[in-house]
């Protein structure tokens, strides 16, 4: 029988279609034969691009926690996504 937390599997299955979509980012990586080019290629990613993607997802954090917070208390946010009601502030706030 699976005790597994229904929860806790759709978390796991969340987060490997987005290490998927990671992986898919950095594959074409391995295909840059010229190895000064690859590290360019992965400076631009690591210097460039990463930043700006936790930024967009910093931003998408915020506005999910800003959009439940409409219709749920802190208490409702809190119990529905695990996070403290101190973070869930600073997330909306953009912190």
């Amino acid at each position: 029988m699976d005790t597994t937390d229904p929860a806790e599997q759709e978390r796991a299955a969340l987060r490997a279609r987005m290490a998927e979509h990671l992986d898919a980012a950095l594959a074409p990586l391995a295909e840059i034969a010229d190895p000064v080019e690859r590290e360019r290629a992965a400076r631009l990613l690591a210097d460039d691009l990463l930043p700006d993607a936790v930024k967009r997802v910093k931003a998408v954090r915020g506005e999910a926690v800003r959009e439940l917070r409409q219709t749920m208390t802190l208490a409702a946010v809190r119990e529905r996504t695990g996070l403290s009601i101190a973070r869930i502030d600073q997330i909306a706030k953009g912190k």
